[in-house]
């Protein structure tokens, strides 16, 4: 029987050519354009969600208000994150990076610009990456190191084994590869190719570990489950007070891994939702 079904659908079809490719073609795309919309559906709704770490996650971000215009900026201080590390018993871990930017990264004769971040030592305590080689308990011990990506270390090094090679930054200072990690992935908020640590016995470095006016980089924290935010809250707020005492204008918060992605626009100092990335 299940074979005359087939036999007379067949016909049907042979029959009415025309009709027939229209409704298969119809079929066709909507089944793709539903696959297409489930597909990405799952990727915005799992983003961040690699890190072990996603739910206790948060960025300390500021609202601003000059002169009755408030705005909410994600830029902090460099010695914030370290002022914080021992601040709350609730806190396990404080993270600081640079904005991720292009830079050239120079081997032999071969040159190619790629996105970087600086990071303090706890950056791979709070963001767990999948290590390749090396590993993220000694990829940030010298300040000369590198962490690149698995697709950065191919298209440097090819089939050569990275860990232990030399590359230079912006033809300025010779950094040695430490580690490898896998790419980050594109429903990823932080993107970056490579990794290097903050070098604190650079003068600079120093100068700008004791600047708390100057707002240029992103500070993260790992929370203990059950953290309360609001005693956090008013904790950065004491402390970055305490070393500014001029910014009357800052008033500091912090904003969960778990809304960054789908709820991270902010209007007048208050969240109304949107999908806007940043890093």
């Amino acid at each position: 029987m299940i074979k005359n079904f087939f036999k007379i659908a067949w016909r049907n079809l042979l029959r009415n050519k025309g009709f027939s490719l229209t409704n298969l073609l119809g079929l066709t795309i909507g089944i793709t354009c539903t696959i297409l919309i489930a597909l990405w559906v799952n990727d915005e709704l799992n983003y961040d969600k690699f890190h072990k770490n996603y739910k206790h996650i948060h960025k300390v971000i500021a609202n601003r208000d000059f002169k009755n215009q408030m705005f909410t900026d994600h830029n902090m201080v460099l010695p914030l994150a370290s002022a914080l590390q021992n601040s709350n018993p609730q806190l396990v871990n404080a993270t600081v990076t640079t904005n991720a930017s292009p830079h050239l990264l120079t081997y032999g004769d071969l040159k190619v610009k790629k996105i970087g971040l600086t990071v303090n030592e706890h950056f791979f305590d709070v963001f767990t990456w999948k290590f390749l080689k090396g590993n993220a308990a000694t990829a940030l011990n010298d300040p000369h190191s590198i962490t690149l990506t698995a697709s950065t270390a191919k298209a440097i090094f090819g089939n050569k084994d990275p860990i232990g090679q030399v590359v230079r930054i912006d033809n300025f200072e010779n950094y040695k590869v430490a580690a490898i990690i896998e790419d980050v992935p594109g429903n990823s908020t932080l993107q970056f190719e490579y990794i290097t640590p903050f070098n604190y016995s650079d003068p600079n470095i120093k100068r700008l570990m004791d600047e708390w006016q100057n707002s240029s980089w992103n500070v993260y924290l790992h929370m203990r489950p059950g953290a309360d935010m609001k005693v956090m809250d008013k904790k950065i707020n004491e402390i970055k007070k305490t070393h500014d005492r001029n910014d009357a204008v800052s008033t500091y918060f912090t904003f969960p891994m778990e809304k960054w992605r789908l709820y991270s626009d902010f209007k007048d100092g208050k969240n109304v939702g949107g999908m806007i990335k940043y890093v």
